[in-house]
């Protein structure tokens, strides 16, 4: 029997990122579970461990961060394990366009277009190679 794929998420902590990382862990996948609260991703991965008996590694990272971004993407080149990635890191804004200011106007860009171009552009030519992905 083949060993599921390691599955990374990014934006893991709650919301849709935490309910991919419980649904991918009931199927036996391990998992790189990836957000800036440390706290809340070490409560998920505790549970999930127990509750499925996968490995959970917790990175916690700001991917609006250069270094944070940086490291991610050089994960992603180089562990072959990494089978899936789950791009779902991102922000809204409340309010009209009209009353963003230049700095969350800047922070929404970095996460939500910068982020996840550059993560999927790190792991594409890995998945492209294989034949997966």
């Amino acid at each position: 029997m083949t060993t599921p794929s390691t599955v990374l998420i990014t934006g893991a902590s709650s919301g849709i990122g935490a309910v991919y990382a419980e649904r991918f862990a009931r199927r036996g996948h391990n998992l790189v579970v990836v957000a800036r609260d440390k706290a809340r991703l070490d409560d998920l991965a505790a549970r999930l461990r127990e509750e499925n008996g996968v490995a959970v590694e917790v990175i916690q990272a700001d991917l609006t961060q250069a270094a944070d971004l940086t490291a991610l993407e050089t994960r992603l080149r180089e562990d072959a394990s990494i089978g899936v990635l789950i791009n779902n890191a991102g922000i809204a804004q409340s309010g009209g366009f009209a009353q963003q200011n230049v700095e969350s106007i800047d922070k929404l860009v970095a996460l939500n277009i910068i982020a996840l171009t550059r993560l999927a552009a790190a792991v594409a030519p890995r998945f492209a190679q294989s034949g997966s992905g």
